[in-house]
């Protein structure tokens, strides 16, 4: 009697092995249809993701800027925080998401 060497993955590729109904209910309630659009969709950048970046620039800029410059880390960083509030402002009650 000879053994086979062809691995489950292998028979799985060829169509021979019978499908498991519990692994296909598994598979379909992990992976509804239509889930790849919905999740390419999630992966788009809009204007809020642009404002969620915007919040931490000002920081580092006031980093680098007192890093660089004869100005003290707490000059620098809190004119740099006074941005930042003022864009967490605006997203709240100028541009916001509702």
């Amino acid at each position: 009697m000879t053994q086979s060497t062809d691995t489950s993955s292998d028979r799985a590729r060829s169509g021979d092995e019978d499908p498991d109904p519990v692994a296909a209910h598994v598979h379909a309630e992990a992976h509804p249809r239509g889930s790849e659009a919905e999740a390419a969709a999630a992966r788009e950048v809009g204007g809020y993701d642009a404002v969620l970046a915007a919040v931490p620039a000002p920081l580092a800029l006031g980093a680098v800027v007192a890093l660089v410059s004869s100005l003290s880390v707490t000059l620098a960083l809190g004119a740099a925080s006074l941005v930042s509030a003022g864009i967490v402002g605006w997203a709240l009650f100028s541009a916001s998401p509702v």
